[in-house]
């Protein structure tokens, strides 16, 4: 199974991914972390954004192979990068889009963050270019829901879209 967190930089994917990450036991791939390991500092041209997405499909393929299952974190801001990325990719997969208020946004980018570089200036270029998915997915709005509340909003989802255990167990929906 994988689980593809997505957003504009600084919507709050990142603690949400990690924390989704953590609550499953599954492998966390981040599109940051990726781009500062392939010393693409400061890089969000097309053409280093490719390279960094293929290494993360290239790393979430290896994780399925090994029987993981995979959280990525990554903006997939155009219909033709989720399309790229889940062309092939074996089991279940699922977007969850993480998003916040201009005004959230714009306080948290105010902030170095461990691994990303994006600032309030690269967020507004992100955003003029973001093709909204068309196809149904959980959003998830993090100005206004604690981490914890985003959590058990997700498990609801994977249960209610046939993924039946969250932590090795069945998570109750009651």
């Amino acid at each position: 199974m994988t689980i593809i967190i997505f957003g504009l930089p600084g919507s709050g994917k990142s603690v949400f991914a990690e924390a989704m990450a953590a609550r499953l036991g599954a492998a966390y791939l981040s599109s940051d972390r990726i781009r500062i390991g392939m010393h693409q500092h400061n890089r969000y041209a097309s053409a280093s954004k490719s390279e960094v997405y293929e290494e993360l499909k290239l790393l979430t393929l290896e994780a399925l192979n090994q029987g993981e299952r995979v959280v990525v974190d990554a903006t997939f801001f155009r219909q033709g990068l989720r399309e790229n990325f889940t062309r092939g990719l074996p089991g279940k997969w699922y977007f969850i889009e993480i998003f916040a208020d201009d005004n959230v946004i714009r306080s948290r980018l105010q902030y170095k963050r461990p691994y990303s570089e994006a600032d309030y200036e690269v967020f507004q270029k992100i955003k003029t270019l973001f093709e909204p998915l068309e196809q149904p997915h959980l959003k998830l709005d993090s100005g206004l829901l604690s981490t914890e509340e985003m959590l058990q909003l997700t498990e609801g989802y994977l249960i209610s879209h046939g993924y039946g255990s969250i932590t090795g167990t069945t998570v109750n929906q009651g």
